[in-house]
């Protein structure tokens, strides 16, 4: 990290508010639809990313730039999502009741790192997660979390019509196994069956748990399309969304507060597909089929790294409310994950 950055580091975590209290707006932040929510202006024509510097970048939204030297495959994801940024998206954005909430454990299972080789379970989460033992927002702390994901399509399970909805989410995260927050942002895919109709919904999203997910109306996605998806965090009540669709070139920034009386603790990083919290319920998991994450990477302020294959890190497979695996994912080198629906969420 250069001096600039650490400056500025410290700088943000010695100024970190108390939950609450209300953050400063820059003069190009404008707020949106959503009370508590902001976006940044469009930068001046011929503004760069790729050669900014560190102060600029926070300035006009943009995500924090990897060290290049110390992390050279992060900051080749950050290069190509920063050159795919072309059209910055208004956000108009829609608030939902439903949750992609904390990881939901067995009756008696306790959120650590299970031994080595073997899979942790969870009723609402699939993926992979890292711990870091951190018990207060700090130096220490997960700082940010990348990855680049396919949309999924959303079908039913295979012969079968429920009469509602079912549901997939998926989703970066910081927050969520062994706290009870998670800042968060993905895309949702959604399938609807009852007799003759059929219907299917997808919106990118995010969320700052115990709030729900909020929608971007205003960023088209369809199945197939490739999402650059990053969270960050500039205090522990604080977050920072930024997604881009490689597939249009289009882009939107989302600046948002806890939930009050919520901080931010960086103490886990994630990658998930999730069936979410719906109607007061853990929803149906949409079949997914199966969705791939490239480039996966979390960095605490200090720059140290981590993606699913680095020590800390570990698989969680979900599971449906009888218990049976629905969804799990399989390690592709260590910093890329398939994930794939099976047994009841397929058929």
């Amino acid at each position: 990290m250069n001096q600039r950055m650490i400056s500025l580091v410290s700088a943000l975590l010695l100024a970190a508010p108390l939950a609450g209290t209300a953050q400063q707006l820059k003069p190009n932040e404008l707020p949106t639809n959503i009370p508590g929510a902001t976006t940044i202006a469009a930068p001046p024509e011929g503004f760069n990313p790729l050669n900014a510097s560190d102060q600029d970048l926070e300035y006009y939204g943009f995500p924090p730039r990897p060290d290049e030297i110390r992390a050279p495959k992060a900051f080749a994801s950050w290069r190509k999502a920063m050159t795919a940024s072309k059209k910055r998206v208004a956000p108009q954005l829609e608030i939902t009741k439903n949750v992609a909430g904390p990881a939901k454990l067995k009756a008696g299972a306790t959120a650590g790192t299970p031994a080595t080789g073997t899979a942790a379970t969870s009723y609402n989460w699939s993926g992979y997660v890292n711990t870091n033992g951190v018990t207060k927002y700090g130096s220490t702390s997960f700082y940010y979390i990348i990855g680049d994901y396919v949309v999924p399509v959303a079908r039913q399970a295979y012969s079968k019509c429920d009469g509602a909805w079912d549901y997939s989410v998926t989703w970066v995260g910081i927050d969520g196994w062994g706290s009870n927050d998670v800042l968060q942002a993905g895309n949702e895919a959604d399938a609807y069956c009852s007799g003759s109709t059929t219907s299917t919904y997808y919106s990118a999203w995010y969320e700052w748990y115990p709030y729900g997910w909020t929608r971007i109306t205003s960023l088209p996605i369809v199945p197939g399309d490739d999402l650059f998806v990053e969270v960050w965090s500039t205090s522990s009540t604080a977050g920072h969304a930024y997604l881009v669709n490689y597939n249009t070139n289009q882009y939107a920034i989302i600046n948002f507060s806890a939930p009050p009386g919520t901080q931010l603790v960086g103490n886990s990083a994630e990658w998930v597909v999730e069936r979410p919290g719906v109607g007061g319920g853990l929803a149906t998991l949409a079949n997914y089929i199966s969705d791939y994450f490239s480039d996966a990477y979390a960095y605490n302020f200090g720059y140290s790294a981590v993606d699913p294959g680095s020590a800390g890190s570990f698989p969680v497979t979900m599971l449906d409310n009888s218990g049976n695996p629905i969804s799990y994912p399989t390690p592709l080198g260590v910093n890329a994950i398939w994930l794939q629906d099976e047994g009841t969420a397929r058929y």
